[in-house]
């Protein structure tokens, strides 16, 4: 492994870490608080956290950033640290840091290759972030973030306003797979997809969601462009096409709206050109 992919691992940790260190709606202080993230070498990251309030307890939780040609999985290290008690860290001791935090590996206290991630709201955040702060940048001249819902326990709403018209629609979109299950980087191109959507008028084409909702004028579920592909089965491997689609052409979003304005227009034509009623 390269210091380079040990490197993009440790700095991918930070992000990820990054919006604990704001405190949380409610009671205060929580029990186990995120103090910073340290890169101790090449292979390795420290997560720096306190328990406690009077003579708070400080442990230094050591990640390897690679093992055996693996990478270490920053969404399912994120979640695992989030699990952490109390009573956890309790009883940690040994060698301590210039700063007296004990230094303990994360295998130690339980931490496998074996753990996955299992909370949406990471990827949601990376979601979000990109839509705040990518749009000064490539989006904006298209349509900007208006607004933001959670609206059950696996689904979202994004609200955007076209920059052109200033109309405000809802975008619906699962947290987690169909299945339930969470995998890192879901919706990850997302913005790049709604743009293209966007400027080229597409959203009527995708499926409309039949609610009303005060905060925009219309509702689109654009689901399917974040979910997961489904593996294709044992029986119907990828280069077989059925029989009933062996003159499919795959068009790009460009070639499907100039074909939809070409027939149209082929449409019309064909309506002006029809002789009225009672004519010969």
């Amino acid at each position: 492994m390269s210091e380079d992919l040990e490197g993009h691992l440790h700095e991918r940790f930070m992000q990820a870490l990054a919006p604990l260190m704001i405190a949380p709606i409610g009671r205060q202080p929580a029990e186990v608080r995120l103090a910073g993230i340290v890169r101790a070498g090449v292979n390795e990251s420290r997560l720096m956290l306190v328990t406690g309030d009077s003579a708070p307890a400080r442990v230094a939780v050591a990640f390897r950033l690679t093992r055996d040609e693996r990478e270490l999985d920053i969404h399912a290290a994120f979640d695992w640290i989030r699990t952490l008690t109390r009573a956890d860290l309790a009883d940690v001791a040994g060698e301590r840091d210039s700063h007296g935090y004990v230094i303990i590996a994360a295998e130690e206290l339980g931490f496998s290759a074996a753990h996955g991630a299992t909370r949406y709201d990471s990827d949601y955040f990376t979601l979000l972030r990109m839509m705040l702060y990518g749009g000064s940048v490539w989006f904006r001249e298209v349509f900007s973030l208006a607004g933001y819902l959670l609206i059950g326990s696996q689904r979202h709403r994004l609200y955007i306003r076209n920059s052109t018209t200033n109309v405000v629609t809802g975008i619906e979109l699962p947290l987690t797979d169909t299945d339930g299950s969470v995998y890192p980087g879901m919706g990850g191109t997302f913005p790049t997809i709604l743009t293209s959507l966007v400027e080229n008028d597409e959203l009527n084409f995708e499926i409309e969601v039949p609610e009303h909702d005060d905060y925009c004028s219309k509702v689109y579920d654009l689901s399917a462009w974040v979910s997961r592909p489904n593996p294709t089965g044992p029986d119907q491997p990828d280069e077989v096409v059925p029989e009933d689609f062996s003159d499919l052409v795959i068009l790009s979003p460009d070639q499907y709206t100039a074909m939809m304005k070409a027939s149209e227009e082929k449409r019309q034509d064909a309506g002006q050109n029809q002789p009225e009623s009672g004519n010969p």
